[in-house]
């Protein structure tokens, strides 16, 4: 059992965010922007395609290990429902999307969005064959591998959880904000799993750290890059950290990962905000933002930005 993560208390109370007492009748009452539109779109695509990270995960050596195929059993089902809360509220809030502009109301069946699901996976074609191999490949090389996953995983889930805190200082929308502090209650104890795999493996290999140093600086990019295409990435990274407050947001995380053995000094979450910065200056995001909102509006859509 990993030391600073109760893994039998997390399996037991493991259930889908609770969103009893959500006042969805209200969303349209409120602003939604088409930054934050945008933004959460991002989000629910990343939500609900953990289960393509997770597939990766258990074709190495890590489906050998108890503790995480136990953990995963149950993450892969939590991020599921925060996939569908984001899909629910962007219903409400009057956003269609494509490809078949589904409306998502309090009556629509699970899962949602379907068709836009099936299509972003057909999409990424051979990259899904290709990360799946490599991930494969990585595991049969070396046993240190699994160190690697468990850091990226740690870096995936802290960026989400601030990209969601972020979120919640932007919006004016008070239904928004109470649904992102629910699901961020789920993802620290993701976060809290991962870090500590993460420095269980890394504290007894000086190998480990080797290699988990050298991936992240080299290989990892932004949750949700890849499975979107790229300028979504850029667009979410600097829309909540493009500003001042953004800089010392990524800078803490940068902190966090850095305690982590081999990690001091890591620069990882500000090194992918000068990236994005680069490709997607910040005057560009209000008409992108705009532009996407007329694109995306239904036909009760009142706040469109």
């Amino acid at each position: 059992m990993t030391l600073d993560f109760d893994l039998d208390r997390y399996v037991r109370n493991s259930k889908a965010v609770d969103l009893s007492g959500v006042a969805w009748d209200d969303i349209a009452s409120y602003p939604v922007s088409g930054e934050e539109a945008r933004c959460l779109t991002f989000m629910m695509d990343i939500e609900t395609h953990t289960v393509m990270y997770a597939r990766d995960l258990l074709a190495t050596r890590a489906a050998f290990d108890p503790e995480i195929t136990a953990f995963m059993s149950c993450w892969i089902y939590e991020e599921f429902w925060h996939g569908e809360a984001f899909s629910r509220f962007l219903g409400e809030a009057g956003f269609t999307l494509a490809p078949d502009r589904e409306k998502v109301h309090a009556g629509s069946p699970y899962p949602t969005k379907t068709a836009r699901n099936e299509r972003i996976r057909r999409a990424l074609g051979r990259g899904v064959y290709t990360g799946h191999l490599v991930s494969m490949l990585g595991s049969a090389l070396t046993k240190e591998f699994i160190a690697i996953q468990m850091t990226w995983g740690a870096m995936n889930e802290l960026s989400a959880i601030n990209s969601y805190q972020a979120m919640i200082e932007k919006t004016e929308n008070p239904v928004l904000r109470d649904i992102l502090r629910r699901i961020i209650k789920d993802e620290r104890r993701h976060f809290a799993f991962y870090r500590a795999q993460a420095r269980l493996r890394l504290e007894r290999s000086a190998r480990a750290r080797r290699l988990a140093r050298w991936a992240m600086e080299r290989l990892w990019a932004p949750v949700g890059t890849g499975l979107r295409p790229q300028e979504e990435s850029d667009f979410s990274l600097v829309w909540l950290f493009g500003d001042g407050e953004g800089l010392d947001r990524m800078r803490r995380i940068d902190a966090t990962i850095a305690g982590l053995p081999g990690f001091a000094d890591a620069t990882l979450a500000e090194d992918a905000r000068r990236r994005s910065l680069e490709r997607l200056p910040p005057h560009r995001i209000p008409q992108l933002a705009s532009d996407w909102a007329l694109a995306h509006a239904g036909v009760h859509r009142e706040h469109a930005a």
